[in-house]
């Protein structure tokens, strides 16, 4: 009897020092990185375990490719009366149309506010919640943006810049009762300007609402040239960057172009929603100075170091047509703003192939609107096929709901730098 009390008793000691030690709640300020990330998969932050907050993909990016993740506590996003009045109007109001996969009748605002699991649509409302209600603004300027190349071994290869006008023809919160300009059938026209010493090089797009194929206009200053695309070039490879042309900004298709979406999870999980720092210094000497945020010193070179903090988001599987380079897309989509803050893509044998990061922050609203822009100034994608990363960086002069009137932005305006697209100050 007294042998089985001291078994059981030793039985019982070696549980107790056998059991997992409590989970700790991690401090704002925490960085996680390849030595302390397995130590700190069971503990939590703001209630959540860091397992759960960090997706497995992401996971292994800090234990094989150098990312580091500094905790945040999350700050809340500000509201646009303008966005919130327009989306009340909706709510109940709009439906897809099942034959055309189309919204009929929205002008503005969030299409579908109130995106329920239950709901058999659900995935799709989402993607058309990012496609319309993002808080986007009117009119977008980019007067500096840089495209920076990385490799993961010899580091940083080369720096591009570039001036962008983007201005909506549909759902536009700044003129009272006039949410459209036209009959409604453009949705966007954008302009990419490149900046260097002689009038540049640049390309002009036009996105329709009606589900065809866009527009691309590209004109080459050195070879005097322009050529013209209608179609599947949103799915081709931009130049000699990471990017093709859907993954910018994560989502840059029309909705009805993919083959089907589903919701994978409702979750929280670590983003960058309100970025801390300026990522691109014009005026810097050098790479290192121009490009403070992102860690070019150590491999693989195309890191950044930022605050990332838990935000409640769709998992969205989005499935692109059978031309798309991708069999797959993965992405996390802000619950409450309906901006997409990460990517994984997948090759068609479902291999994993690239990622990418948004980092938003909140900007005001010019042309007299009070109201709140969540927009990136920084966007990493990493093609680890190629050990190869591409950083498209805005500085802190965007501006937004400026008076660029659609006619401006045209071919001519390319070839003179788009000198007359703006409003006079």
């Amino acid at each position: 009897m007294i042998l089985g009390r001291m078994a059981r008793l030793a039985w019982l000691c070696a549980g107790l020092l056998s059991w997992p030690a409590a989970a700790a709640e991690l401090a704002a300020g925490t960085v996680l990185d390849a030595e302390n990330l397995q130590s700190h998969l069971t503990d939590r932050f703001d209630g959540t375990p860091i397992s759960e907050l960090l997706p497995e993909r992401f996971q292994w990016q800090i234990r094989e490719k150098g990312l580091r993740i500094k905790l945040a506590k999350p700050k809340a996003h500000p509201k646009d009366a303008r966005l919130e009045a327009a989306t009340a109007k909706n709510r109940g109001r709009l439906a897809i149309d099942p034959e055309s996969g189309l919204v009929p009748g929205w002008r503005a605002g969030v299409p579908f506010p109130d995106v329920t699991l239950a709901d058999r649509d659900a995935a799709r409302k989402v993607m058309w919640n990012v496609t319309y209600g993002r808080p986007r603004g009117d009119s977008q300027f980019f007067p500096q943006m840089a495209t920076a190349l990385i490799h993961g071994e010899r580091g940083f290869e080369k720096l591009s810049q570039q001036k962008v006008f983007r201005v909506f023809l549909k759902g536009r919160l700044g003129q009272e009762g006039a949410p459209v300009l036209g009959k409604g059938r453009l949705f966007e026209k954008s302009l990419v300007v490149g900046d260097g010493p002689l009038p540049g090089s640049g390309a002009l797009l036009i996105r329709y609402d009606t589900g065809e194929d866009e527009f691309l206009t590209t004109y080459s200053h050195e070879a005097r040239k322009v050529v013209r695309w209608k179609g599947g070039y949103w799915m081709d490879q931009l130049g000699v960057t990471d990017f093709v042309g859907d993954d910018v900004f994560l989502f840059n298709a029309y909705p009805t172009w993919y083959a089907d979406f589903k919701i994978l999870a409702k979750k929280k999980v670590l983003v960058v929603a309100n970025s801390v720092h300026p990522f691109w210094n014009p005026g810097g000497d050098g790479p290192a100075e121009q490009l403070p945020g992102i860690d070019l010193e150590n491999a693989p070179h195309w890191n950044v170091l930022d605050a990332w903090e838990p935000r409640e988001v769709f998992v969205i599987e989005a499935t692109p047509p059978e031309l798309h380079p991708y069999g797959r897309k993965i992405l996390y989509i802000d619950a409450k703003n309906w901006i997409p803050y990460l990517g994984e893509f997948y090759a068609r044998s479902g291999t994993f192939w690239k990622a990418s990061v948004l980092g938003y922050r909140a900007f005001s609203a010019q042309g007299g609107s009070k109201g709140a822009i969540l927009w990136p100034t920084w966007q990493t994608i990493v093609d680890f096929r190629r050990n190869h990363g591409t950083v498209l960086i805005a500085d802190e002069g965007l501006r937004f709901n400026l008076a660029i009137e659609p006619e401006r932005l045209t071919l001519d305006a390319i070839k003179d730098r788009c000198a007359a697209c703006l409003p006079a100050e």
